[in-house]
């Protein structure tokens, strides 16, 4: 009997309260994003007092734009970080990402003054 539901067992399954995949690798892709934000400006505007008060902000503003809360995110993140296969793919995918649009930090950017438009 025990080897019949171990064998029925859905290893492979991801519970109702865990964010997808590819759900998880967009946001995972955007809170990567904020961080590096934080790290390159935020940190260095003397103008922000309270830096990590500004961090969190940038943070639930990306849990915002994707319609999670951050026990949401935290709660699939511990999932995926103990199923290592799972991880993997999102990572690899992030990877991907990124190998492609590393090229486009160093494109010009439109740039529009009034009455005008520098195209790239």
């Amino acid at each position: 009997m025990i080897i019949f539901f171990a064998a029925c067992s859905n290893r492979t399954g991801i519970p109702n309260d865990i964010i997808p995949p590819d759900s998880m690798g967009r946001i995972m892709k955007d809170v990567i994003l904020a961080d590096e934000y934080s790290t390159n400006y935020l940190s260095k505007d003397s103008l922000q007092k309270d830096k990590m008060l500004a961090n969190e902000q940038l943070l639930d503003g990306v849990f915002k734009i994707h319609r999670i809360s951050r026990q949401d995110f935290q709660t699939s993140l511990k999932f995926y970080e103990s199923r290592p296969d799972l991880n993997k793919k999102i990572f690899d995918s992030l990877s991907a990402w990124s190998n492609r649009h590393k090229t486009d930090v160093y494109l010009p950017k439109n740039v529009i003054l009034p009455g005008k438009a520098i195209a790239k």
